[in-house]
């Protein structure tokens, strides 16, 4: 028998109460377990003591971060940021995986970015130095103190951009009609300039002569004279040959009410002309 059954042999000899008795039994059935737990606290016992100096120098050198911490977190400013946080926790997840996306997103696009920065060096190099010139100071200057009527201005070319959309379609129809006039016209142009050039005409001379004939046209082109001039001129266009007339019938003639008014215009008529040559 070994010490240990003999020690508690003599124990349950002892006189102990029930529950006693009852602990003894349970240490007796559980002997193997307290045992290993006993070595096991006795393992880390030590591993404490080989732990406690770097335990004691990492507390010490905590010890100012974790009362900044321990601060920060007794905050209103950092309850509520928590509050937040757990509140809106769904939120945050989907911002971590889209942040995590974009990191992705940025990582393959680096290159390209490089590349295109590379690229893009010389221009903006040139672009600083307009910058940096006077004249684009004064510029940017009168665009700040004209701000208003700039945008005006950019109202207006908007509202004419959608107007010319609207109109192109009506104003290519009217260029391709309109094409065969405007190249007669720049015949008559072409042939104004060639005349010009053969008669050796000032070229106000000659806009005063063409203002002159323009307004004689306007005259003979009253209806009243129109149709006064192609009466006359009917005679001529006449299937009748008008019958011969000599002395007698000239006389005759001026008889006629009519043939004496148109005499009167013929005179009248002559005699502004010579009253105008006179001068």
């Amino acid at each position: 028998m070994s010490e240990t059954d003999d020690r508690v042999t003599e124990t349950t000899a002892l006189d102990l109460d029930p529950e006693t008795r009852a602990l003894v039994a349970s240490i007796e059935a559980n002997a193997d377990e307290l045992r290993e737990l006993v070595e096991l606290v006795v393992v880390t016992k030590q591993l404490g003591d080989d732990l406690s100096p770097e335990a004691r120098e990492a507390a010490t050198d905590l010890r100012e971060p974790l009362a900044d911490v321990r601060l920060a977190l007794e905050r209103e400013e950092t309850l509520e940021l928590l509050e937040a946080v757990g509140h809106n926790a769904d939120e945050l997840a989907e911002l971590v995986e889209v942040a995590a996306a974009s990191k992705r997103l940025a990582d393959d696009l680096a290159p390209q970015l490089q590349a295109a920065a590379s690229d893009a060096r010389h221009p903006m190099a040139e672009l600083r130095l307009a910058l940096e010139r006077e004249e684009t100071l004064v510029l940017l200057r009168k665009l700040g103190e004209n701000t208003d009527t700039f945008i005006e201005l950019l109202d207006l070319l908007d509202a004419s951009h959608g107007l010319l959309q609207d109109l192109v379609p009506e104003l290519r129809s009217a260029a391709a009609d309109a094409r065969s006039p405007i190249a007669d016209l720049r015949l008559v142009l072409a042939g104004f300039v060639d005349a010009q050039e053969e008669t050796d005409v000032d070229p106000y001379e000659m806009g005063q002569g063409l203002g002159r004939a323009m307004a004689l046209g306007a005259t003979v082109g009253n209806p009243d004279v129109v149709e006064t001039v192609d009466a006359g001129l009917g005679a001529f266009r006449s299937d009748e040959d008008p019958e011969p007339l000599g002395l007698l019938g000239l006389l005759r003639a001026f008889r006629d009410d009519d043939v004496r008014a148109g005499l009167g215009q013929l005179v009248d008529v002559v005699r502004r002309i010579g009253a105008n040559a006179r001068e």
